[in-house]
């Protein structure tokens, strides 16, 4: 059985404040390990148009609703904190996995570093669905 293909990934670890290339498989094994968490969710960060292929962002999918104590990051598009580790990997119009495209020193000028934060999640639910509403309080 031949090794499982290694791609370019980007970790944002916000408790280190810190912005890396790593190489990995992109395994859902693997993916459980960088980032330390046991569910997983994720979004769409950058999409090239030229081959389909779309870069997403991978993070501990209850970091922030489980409501305690967690270092986080914004991204200037997005109106809520991202809370731990992410991972940015990239796949093809194909859904398969490949190298993220996205430039490493792009992420570097675009997050912003909140530290540690103490979130809380409240649920508005309307007759078109339900959405999430995150505020957060900066620990000292």
């Amino acid at each position: 059985m031949p090794e499982p293909k290694k791609h370019r990934l980007i970790l944002i670890d916000p408790a280190a404040r810190h912005i890396t290339e790593i190489e990995s498989t992109a395994t859902l094994a693997a993916m459980h390990e960088l980032i330390g968490a046991d569910t997983l969710c994720h979004f769409g960060l950058a999409r090239w148009d030229d081959n389909g292929q779309i870069d997403s962002g991978w993070m501990d999918d209850g970091g922030l609703s489980r409501g305690e104590p967690i270092h986080a990051f914004l991204l200037p598009r997005a109106k809520d904190p991202f809370a731990g580790r992410c991972v940015i990997v990239g796949a093809d119009r194909h859904g398969e996995t490949t190298s993220c495209r996205i430039p490493l020193a792009v992420l570097r000028s675009d997050v912003s570093w909140l530290g540690l934060i103490k979130p809380e999640v409240t649920w508005d639910h309307t007759e078109h669905g339900s959405r999430a509403i995150v505020t957060y309080s900066r620990v000292k």
